[in-house]
């Protein structure tokens, strides 16, 4: 038996067993030593506790040398064809003896699947490679289970880090970098492998969203109708809104993208009044053709505009043409890709406040049961509401507002110079500075245009920006939740409004339920608000906060619904679109 620890490997020809795996490093020894032919080592190779040992823990002992594992993989392997993890996978198949780590097709076929929803997502091109390579039926036996393997790995490694770093990985397109997984990964997988139950452990990398095997059914379905060289009809771009009992050319347009999205039923060829009737050879006469937008077309209308957050008012506007347009293609990749983000939410939304920031909606749950649910208003384009997870301390009742800097700056210092009487008329007070001992000082009196590190800090009151409730979190970016004096602008269905942090339509209502629960009933509450006195109500229990951002799911009642990409993190499902042929395919 050979052991070997900061020694030179004088040989190539060792064999595969447990104690001789422990002498090779984890990742790349057969990329640096170079072998041919079983050629004699020429650099210093360090032995470490590697891959080499956590496989031996899996598996029993074999006669097959690394080497050779490595060429009947490659040898296996079709012209175009490339291992990425090519050293580990000599490693594991030489432990294995060359054994098949997918002789079960319904295993397959259950990974395949998910590989198919990461492919169309686009967060990485590589996964849409091992897509098509597993979409050829030719590609079979040994190398059809080693590209399984292969893409598996690169699975594991997007898997594993997904929840620590998904906020990056999959709102900025082009942060995710593939790597190998870790090695307590590759052991968990080979434990499945030697025990039978790779099923099970396969159900564990899928999202553990209770929403994920509706999105999965849905993404099928939507996969099945979308035909990669098949245009999607268009509506004409127009300054006025399409509006009901309105002609338009685009009628028939939208009667057929209404037909295509399965909001409207298509019709039979009917024939045309005072026409003779045809016989069962005859071909059928149209009706003259309408160019109404009718009571049926408005009512499917208001049908689509349900499934994308708009208002369902049946008007044909801007957002609701741009949601017409979307092909179904872009709308399986961008549900592919929203099928990935469940993995930063919770299994179950059952206790905290929960905001969708693109759908613009709070949602309260309390031991399960959902008992509260308001619009919000979040970060304009400018000002994005960052994606957090934090859990509110207090309420804060008629607060005052401090205003960042950033704010100041950009939006208050301009109309201080403008008019100097501004900031007074709006009830802030300018103060020095940030300190405890900074003073106030007359506005008036202040040359804005040489800067200065003054502090503005609005009044309690009725025209206070954060209304009269503020409900706050730790977090470093300064965002809370708020009431707000404003409540005209929940009225319109695009609410990417504020300077980052969220205004809350219901918020009297969650302060009193949040207020009851630390012991406040409501005489306290109005006799609080009525004497206009800044005060702070610690929460007994921290209620968990998940500001999220997901532009697809399936509601209860099994359609998918979509929104708008308000802040333009879907830009992966475009290059996921590619992806298609090669994912209709795993998916059937």
């Amino acid at each position: 038996m050979l052991l070997v620890k900061r020694k030179i490997l004088q040989s190539l020809t060792i064999k595969c067993t447990l104690a001789t795996l422990v002498t090779f490093p984890a990742l790349g020894w057969a990329d640096e030593v170079a072998v041919v032919n079983q050629a004699e080592v020429n650099a210093p190779i360090e032995a470490a506790v590697t891959l080499s040992e956590t496989v031996a823990e899996a598996q029993p002992e074999s006669s097959i040398t690394v080497i050779h594992a490595r060429e009947a993989l490659q040898k296996a392997l079709p012209a175009e064809g490339q291992l990425k993890y090519l050293s580990e996978l000599s490693v594991i198949y030489a432990a294995s003896e060359m054994k098949a780590q997918w002789a079960d097709e319904k295993v397959q076929q259950q990974f395949q699947q998910q590989l198919a929803e990461i492919a169309l997502s686009g967060i990485a091109p590589q996964f849409g490679q091992w897509a098509k390579l597993l979409s050829e039926p030719e590609i079979t036996g040994l190398a059809r289970d080693a590209i399984l393997s292969d893409a598996l790995l690169g699975y594991l490694h997007f898997v594993h880090g997904a929840y620590a770093n998904g906020n990056r990985w999959l709102y900025n397109f082009g942060s995710y970098k593939m790597a190998a997984p870790s090695s307590v990964a590759i052991q968990q997988w080979q434990q499945a492998v030697h025990s039978g139950d790779v099923s099970a452990f396969l159900k564990g990398l899928a999202p553990q969203s209770s929403q994920y095997n509706k999105m999965h059914h849905a993404l099928k379905s939507l996969v099945a109708s979308a035909q990669p060289t098949e245009a999607w009809p268009q509506l004409t771009a127009s300054k006025q809104s399409l509006r009901p009992g309105n002609s338009s050319k685009d009628v028939l347009v939208l009667k057929e993208i209404l037909i295509r999205s399965g909001v409207m039923a298509g019709e039979e060829t009917a024939v045309e009044d005072n026409a003779p009737l045809a016989d069962e050879t005859t071909t059928k006469v149209k009706k003259p053709v309408s160019l109404v937008y009718s009571p049926e077309l408005v009512d499917a209308v208001k049908r689509f505009q349900q499934m994308y957050g708009l208002d369902a008012d049946g008007v044909i506007g801007n957002s609701t043409r741009d949601a017409l347009n979307m092909a179904p293609q872009i709308r399986a990749a961008v549900l592919a890709l929203n099928i990935q983000r469940l993995r930063l939410l919770p299994a179950t939304l059952d206790h905290g406040i929960f905001v969708n920031i693109p759908d613009y909606s709070l949602a309260y749950y309390v031991d399960g049961k959902l008992i509260l649910e308001s619009k919000v208003i979040v970060g304009s384009t400018r000002r994005k509401t960052p994606l957090m997870s934090s859990a509110l301390n207090n309420v804060v009742v008629n607060p005052p507002w401090n205003v960042p800097v950033k704010l100041i700056r950009e939006d208050l210092v301009p109309k201080a110079k403008r008019d100097s009487e501004y900031l007074k008329r709006q009830g802030y007070t300018v103060y020095s500075g940030w300190g405890r001992d900074a003073e106030v000082v007359d506005p008036s009196t202040i040359d804005w245009s040489e800067g200065g590190n003054y502090r503005l800090q609005q009044a309690p009151g009725r025209g206070n920006a954060l209304g009269r409730f503020k409900f706050n979190m730790p977090n470093n970016d300064a965002i809370y939740l708020h009431d707000t004096p404003n409540h005209r602008l929940f009225d319109k269905s695009m609410r990417a409004l504020s300077s980052g942090c969220v205004r809350v339509n219901k918020a009297s209502e969650l302060a009193n339920m949040l207020l009851n629960e630390a012991g406040w009933d409501d005489n306290k509450i109005q006799g609080t608000l009525k004497r206009g006195n800044t005060t702070y109500a610690p929460i007994r229990e921290k209620i968990p906060v998940q500001l999220y951002y997901m532009t697809a799911w399936v509601s209860a009642e099994g359609n998918p619904e979509f929104r708008s990409d308000i802040y333009g993190y879907d830009r992966a499902a475009k290059e996921g679109i590619k992806e298609l042929p090669q994912v209709e395919k795993l998916l059937r």
